[in-house]
């Protein structure tokens, strides 16, 4: 459980209402191991008296008490003599179940309902810590996982630590005190009955039930590693189906998908089945050993002098001592279950942050937008470097197209710049600030990007362009809109601004899509805009259009542009040509057109085939 300890902090918050769950099952736990032999000590005589005679069932006289240590005489002088006369006794023993199966009614559903909403406040913040870590790791950590094993993470391995942090620690407080009122019970009627002491003998057996729970602990926590990670294998493959509706049916994949996903459910299920197998054998094991208990028990019963009350409230004492560790051997297999799982999430929550923030960082100066790569190399592999000595210093107004074979590094220059990633060698700076002294959120608001297939949340058109900057007001969100071209078709739809998009922006055309994020760039007017291929998705006509809207959002503004297609940057001021990771050549279109001999082939072959 030591590994678990960072994350009972998440209690804090609920504390109180777990600190009740945990009383009213304490409560639970005592009216299990000692109400129920208890009551069915004083009710079996009520019900069968002894030579056909109702004994009292409860009878207190000061004769009695005197047997208490002396120095309790004197508080107990003026107690009444308490006697339940023999003709009241069924009434009482009709009652008495009554009251004791209410306490451990209400005690349980007290229990459960507290602990589930503690529960459920602890699996919110631990899900909420671990997509807030997420939210900051660099873009490489995505690019070794898979995104549909990252859901299986945070949806179902924090259900699962959430089982160990609430579920299991309830149960570790609350079975042994099961255990103790069922043990508190035997010893009081040992002194009571010295016959039964030799009955005391058969609870030697419970400590052999540590053994099976050790072993099988062992094998379900190496099973559940296997399971998990083969969840994440088959989320991930939902995932993919569920993002590539279009190509599946255009290439008539939809049986390959059927095919793939249900092989990854039998792998999965047959997993699940060994976790199952292994975690539902211990109870039956256990209750063998608790049988081989009571059968002792019952050979002493046999060879001693105990009444029939007595044997029936020990048996039920009894059945309540082995209660708990059943549960406690189950609670074992939660807890290396949960270690399986918390080794998936730790994976996340102790991934180093690469690109982070510096403690003491470094303003950029506003307003302008001064780029300079000074020896820069890169790799995402370091041994493998897909950038290699890039110098080039760009001033703010400059207009840079990149352009080169795919493959050649534009896209890796790119992403550079927002710090998306951090070079291996070299430097980056704005403004005379190195990059890795600036503060990410400040370097990001000096940047507004539009990528070739731009991403849109599930939220309205309004809310989409908002995101450029959310403290913009409605008049400069539609004028952002309106140099966009994004009014013409937002009155198309009924619900105007506040239409809801869909999941990644779905429900609009993929030239509409496009332009809502151009107007986000617009509303966001940085002074660094990236352009991706950002009029891709347009016809030739609403290219036109943008790409005027795009040479006004420019003007001004330190812009780059990823060109595929030479027409979008013929208001490039210089041109960086691309090569196997190198800038072999920079210029305007026609010095290097004469000079570049790359950069004329690329320009040929696309005249070409236009």
């Amino acid at each position: 459980m030591k590994r678990f300890l960072p994350y009972y902090a998440h209690l804090k918050q609920v504390i109180w209402p777990f600190i009740g769950a945990i009383f009213f099952g304490i409560i639970y736990g005592v009216a299990s191991g000692f109400g129920l032999p208890f009551m069915a000590s004083k009710v079996l005589p009520a019900l069968f008296p002894e030579d056909g005679v109702a004994q009292p069932l409860i009878l207190i006289t000061r004769e009695k008490l005197t047997s208490l240590p002396a120095w309790t005489h004197s508080l107990t002088t003026w107690l009444p003599d308490i006697i339940i006369p023999a003709a009241n006794v069924l009434g009482f023993a009709l009652l008495l179940p009554i009251v004791t199966f209410s306490i451990r009614g209400l005690s349980q559903f007290l229990n459960a309902y507290l602990l589930n909403f503690a529960g459920i406040r602890v699996l919110e913040a631990v899900r909420a810590q671990l997509f807030s870590h997420l939210q900051f790791l660099h873009l490489d950590f995505f690019r070794k996982h898979k995104s549909g094993d990252l859901i299986s993470r945070v949806s179902g391995d924090t259900t699962i630590v959430k089982g160990v942090v609430v579920d299991a620690t309830n149960d570790i407080l609350i079975q042994p005190f099961t255990l103790l009122g069922a043990m508190i019970y035997v010893t009081v009627l040992a002194f009571q009955k010295p016959d039964t002491i030799e009955f005391l003998l058969s609870l030697l057996v419970v400590p052999a039930a540590v053994l099976p729970i050790r072993y099988i602990g062992k094998k379900v926590q190496r099973k559940s590693h296997t399971m998990l990670r083969q969840a994440g294998e088959l989320n991930s493959i939902l995932t993919e189906s569920l993002q590539s509706p279009r190509e599946i049916r255009a290439y008539n994949l939809e049986q390959r998908e059927v095919s793939r996903f249900r092989e990854q459910v039998r792998k999965f299920f047959r997993l699940q089945m060994k976790v199952i197998k292994y975690d539902k054998m211990l109870s039956p094991i256990i209750e063998i050993i608790a049988a081989a208990g009571i059968t002792f028990a019952i050979y002493q019963v046999y060879a001693s002098s105990l009444d029939q009350t007595a044997v029936v409230s020990l048996v039920v004492a009894l059945y309540m001592a082995y209660e708990p560790v059943k549960r406690l051997g189950n609670l074992s297999n939660r807890i290396k279950q949960g270690e399986a799982a918390l080794d998936r999430i730790e994976e996340i929550l102790h991934a180093p942050n690469e690109v982070a923030t510096p403690p003491a960082p470094r303003p950029i100066p506003a307003a302008k937008g001064d780029i300079a790569f000074e020896n820069v190399t890169f790799g995402y592999d370091p041994e493998n470097p897909i950038l290699r000595d890039i110098n080039i210093t760009i001033r703010t107004g400059e207009v840079i197209a990149l352009v080169g074979a795919t493959g050649a590094g534009k896209t890796t220059f790119i992403n550079l710049i927002p710090r998306f990633y951090d070079i291996t060698a070299g430097r980056i700076t704005l403004n005379g600030v190195d990059l890795r002294d600036a503060a990410l959120t400040d370097l990001r608001d000096h940047i507004a990007l539009v990528s070739q297939q731009p991403i849109l949340f599930n939220d309205t058109i309004c809310n989409n362009i908002l995101l450029g900057r959310p403290a913009a007001t409605r008049a400069e969100v539609e004028e952002a809109a309106r140099r966009a071209q994004v009014h013409e078709f937002i009155a198309t739809f009924p619900e105007g601004w506040d239409t809801m998009v869909g999941e990644r922006g779905d429900r609009l055309s993929g030239g509409q899509r496009q332009r809502v994020a151009i107007a986000r760039a617009f509303l966001r007017d940085a002074p660094i805009l990236i352009l991706d291929e950002a009029t891709s998705a347009l016809d030739t006509s609403s290219e036109s259009q943008i790409q005027a809207a795009l040479e006004e959002l420019s003007r001004g503004k330190t812009t780059f542009i990823i060109a595929h297609r030479f027409s979008t940057i013929r208001h490039a001021t210089k041109i960086l040509v691309f090569e196997k990771g190198r800038i072999i050549a920079t210029g305007a279109h026609a010095e290097l057109y004469q000079s570049s001999p790359v950069y004329k082939n690329l320009y040929d072959l696309q005249s070409v085939t236009a």
